[in-house]
């Protein structure tokens, strides 16, 4: 057994040693990549780089590792791979995912799926090489030909035919977005420090969920869930656009994703600047590459869009001051003003 095994496997997220410790994270890594055609040889290098407790815990490797071509290993090189492990059985379904994208959507890139454990509920993905959307909105001059092609990669994944395979994903639609917003009145009822009048934000949200349950979801499609721009990387051989962390995958109105990352580009535009600048234009070029590939409810998109504004009001920690030039009331406030507008 390895070394610690039984902490990792038992309750969930309670002891990360086994998975830093070079000896048995070569052990995992072994067993989680035995039916792919990588051997690892040796970890050099184990850090966790994000982890939500309770949840799952995303960790880089820096191993030495082969492939496996005819039976005997190649050259060993040095590469790098992330690893999730999970606490439940979510990891599964990522797998699965990540493997049917790259014959669905194979113009858009995803981290390569090399190897999954039951046992140990880890996933193990290569990395992808490039830029981050929210990097390239440090300076927004000249970035709207990649926020075009930004909406068509979204186009073609909502496109790619993922609807073959609902074993695995989960319905996301109108009616758990309301649920989304009723746990955002929660938080600005429950919370002390909410800044401005609660009850106007309440309404609000009411008004946002009347829309969602107006009508029948219009389609389906695969939706990413949580679309924002740390998600989309920028390859840098121009290779095509990256879409990370497939965590929260699901089937819903792709209305939902295209929503998502519009408020989440006036988000940093109030973060970074206090004020609204480069936002409408970056989402008219989104909206542009999206449709140069796809179909556009405008009805239904902008109230997707006051749904994430509203959801992204209630988050006190967007104000940290080492993100955002303006203070938790002043951002709630702007968002919400933002989110009046339906249009």
């Amino acid at each position: 057994m390895i070394e610690g095994f039984d902490r990792i496997t038992g309750l969930g997220l309670i002891d990360s040693a086994p998975l830093l410790a070079t000896e048995s994270a070569c052990q995992m890594l072994r067993e989680a990549c035995a039916e792919s055609s990588w051997r690892v040889l040796q970890v050099l290098e184990a850090e966790i780089v994000k982890e939500k407790p309770e949840r799952r815990r995303t960790l880089r490797y820096r191993v030495v590792a082969g492939r496996v071509r005819g039976g005997d290993v190649g050259a060993a090189r040095e590469v790098t791979w992330y690893a999730k492990h999970y606490r439940g059985s979510r990891g599964k379904r990522v797998f699965s995912l990540l493997r049917s994208l790259q014959s669905l959507a194979p113009d858009v890139l995803t981290p390569d799926p090399i190897g999954y454990s039951p046992k140990l509920r880890l996933l193990v993905m290569g990395a992808l090489e490039g830029s981050t959307f929210s990097e390239a909105l440090e300076d927004s001059a000249g970035i709207g030909a990649s926020v075009s092609q930004a909406g068509r990669a979204l186009a073609r994944i909502h496109k790619s035919g993922t609807l073959r395979h609902p074993d695995y994903l989960t319905a996301h639609g109108p009616r758990e977005e309301i649920g989304v917003l009723e746990l955002a009145q929660r938080l600005a009822s429950n919370s002390p420090g909410f800044p401005g009048p609660a009850g106007a934000f309440l309404e609000l949200c009411s008004a946002v969920e009347g829309e969602l349950a107006q009508e029948a979801p219009l389609r389906q499609a695969l939706l990413h869930r949580d679309f924002h721009p740390g998600q989309i990387l920028f390859s840098r051989d121009s290779a095509g656009i990256g879409v990370l962390d497939w965590d929260d995958a699901a089937l819903g109105e792709p209305e939902l994703d295209l929503g998502n990352l519009e408020a989440h580009l006036f988000l940093d535009d109030l973060q970074r600047r206090g004020s609204i600048e480069s936002a409408p234009s970056l989402a008219g070029a989104l909206q542009a590459g999206y449709l140069a590939q796809g179909e556009i409810s405008f009805t239904r998109l902008a109230t997707y869009r006051r749904a994430a504004l509203l959801r992204l009001a209630t988050l006190e920690r967007l104000a940290d001051p080492r993100i955002s030039v303006l203070d938790w009331e002043s951002l709630a406030r702007g968002l919400t003003e933002i989110a009046l507008r339906k249009h």
